[in-house]
């Protein structure tokens, strides 16, 4: 409670930050020195360079003309029913949220908590990393003992005499599942993820025919300890309390209103 709490005074800290109108009549539009700020940072962000004194009076008057006309056309109800501008302002108040939240800091031992109910999700998959020798489509056996009895001798100085030339690559650094099936296609992992390292096996069969293999390395499935992902573990639980803190909000300012919901009749049947 604590935290919505300071939630709720950041979100309207932001937002009176964020909002330089001032009590004006209805016939007076105002340019603060703070709006002209934000003009001139804009040109800035985008040519990269100051605006001249010419240039902040054109942007001035551009701010000006924009003004009057969303002044003119929300006294013609312009704005009323469309529903663009109405995805605007809920942007616009969703990005409020969203911001305060980004500004929330963990109290001791919650960023832990929230580590190990999500462990899952941010667990390593194992890797491996092989070599292999292409034997053809469907070799003799003779040819595939010849070639494994050559490679664990080592007697073989040239390992690519033994196999046929395809585009399958010789060698494969340290892959997950997913990059190891994308290659040798599907199930070539499991195949080889077993194998003593170091030691020539086969044959392995591939979407491709028949392979001598050699794991290079490989490494376990793992879960990092939060230290080595805490800026990642961070984002996402801002990310949760963002949600939590907009759905508390919503849920608060409905309550503001009286929701009545008309249906057609034949509509109204239809629902239990």
């Amino acid at each position: 409670m604590l935290h919505f709490a300071v939630i709720g005074g950041l979100f309207f800290a932001l937002f009176a930050a964020v909002d330089d109108s001032r009590e004006q009549p209805a016939d007076v539009i105002y340019i603060s020195p703070e709006r002209i700020d934000q003009l001139a940072a804009g040109f800035s962000s985008v040519w990269k360079r100051m605006p001249t004194q010419d240039e902040i009076n054109h942007l001035i008057e551009e701010d000006i003309r924009e003004e009057v006309y969303y002044r003119e056309a929300q006294a013609l109800g312009l704005d009323q029913n469309d529903t663009i501008v109405r995805r605007r302002m809920r942007q616009k108040m969703e990005f409020l949220i969203d911001t305060s939240t980004n500004l929330l800091v963990p109290a001791a031992g919650e960023l832990e908590t929230y580590f190990d109910e999500n462990k899952q999700a941010y667990g390593r998959q194992p890797r491996l990393a092989l070599e292999q020798i292409f034997l053809g489509a469907a070799p003799k056996p003779q040819m595939v003992d010849r070639a494994l009895k050559a490679l664990q001798s080592g007697s073989s100085a040239d390992l690519s005499e033994l196999g046929e030339t395809s585009l399958l690559p010789a060698q494969l650094g340290l892959s997950v599942e997913s990059a190891v099936d994308g290659v040798f296609g599907k199930g070539f992992f499991d195949l080889t993820t077993d194998l003593v390292p170091g030691e020539w096996t086969g044959p392995i069969t591939s979407a491709y025919g028949v392979h001598i293999v050699r794991v290079l390395d490989k490494l376990p499935p793992r879960t990092p300890p939060l230290i080595e992902i805490r800026d990642i573990v961070l984002r996402n639980w801002r990310e949760r309390k963002a949600q939590k803190v907009g759905e508390l909000d919503y849920a608060g300012r409905r309550t503001n209103y009286t929701i009545e919901i008309q249906r057609r009749e034949t509509e109204a049947a239809d629902k239990p």
